[in-house]
């Protein structure tokens, strides 16, 4: 029950999206690259998203900076793999 002088707590969706795939895409980027470039392209959409929207800017910048790192930990570990494959 909310009280009539209380407004309800705004719920940010997009900005917990991105944050829980920033954070995922970071943790499993370097093991399975794809993850951690889809995790943090999908990741870094929703953010830009939930940005134009408004909300709650220190999640949202949250998801964003780590939706990048996920990005850049995936291409890391497409290269680490490519390396340790074509030394096989």
């Amino acid at each position: 029950m909310s009280n009539p002088g209380n407004a309800p707590a705004q719920s940010n969706t997009f900005a917990v999206v991105s944050l829980v795939l920033g954070i995922v895409g970071t943790v499993v980027g370097l093991f399975v690259p794809i993850v951690g470039v889809i995790g943090g392209i999908i990741g870094l959409v929703l953010g830009i998203s939930a940005r134009k929207r408004g909300g709650s800017r220190g999640m949202i910048t949250a998801g964003v900076i780590l939706s990048i790192v996920a990005i850049v930990i995936g291409v890391i570990g497409f290269i680490i793999n490519a390396v340790v494959l074509s030394n096989m």
